[in-house]
């Protein structure tokens, strides 16, 4: 969803048309023949291969992801490497901290006493999820309280 929203700011303008069924009448015949359990029309299918790709290949340039600095980074370097800030109140602070979050497959999450563990996000990220929630979809004018709790509810 998040890519195709930035593909569409590249844009002056979209528009998105949908096909009448009276046009649509092989598609529908083709995906009905092609759910049924019988084989009785698997050979009236017509099977014609394309040669030439309808969509240009283009180049893909995997970039190494640069770890930025957030609120979670101390934690995340204690939890994997034991590192603790230099300052004795911040060291103690920390492990306090520390031992509310757990990692799962590279992912913080925070523990919960009766409630599912918590996924940690960055402040980008963050605002997205509340964003969607109070724009979008789900969307409706609520409270801060209200907000947060649908957010765990989505999940």
């Amino acid at each position: 969803m998040r890519c195709v929203q930035c593909l569409l700011q590249r844009f002056g303008s979209a528009k998105l048309e949908g096909v009448p069924r009276e046009e649509n009448g092989n598609a529908d015949a083709l995906e009905k023949m092609g759910s049924r359990m019988d084989n009785v029309f698997l050979g009236q299918i017509p099977l014609r291969i394309q040669e030439i790709l309808s969509i240009p290949e283009i180049s893909v340039f995997q970039m190494k992801e640069v770890m930025q600095e957030t609120w979670m980074t101390p934690i995340h370097n204690y939890i994997h490497t034991g590192t603790l800030p230099e300052e004795k109140l911040q060291a103690r602070r920390l492990r306090y901290q520390a031992a509310m979050y757990v990692d799962y497959d590279g992912v913080l999450y925070k523990r919960g006493f009766n409630q599912p563990l918590l996924r940690c996000v960055d402040l980008e990220e963050g605002h997205y999820i509340l964003r969607e929630v109070h724009e979008g979809i789900c969307g409706n004018h609520s409270g801060g309280c209200l907000l947060a709790l649908k957010v765990l509810r989505k999940g």
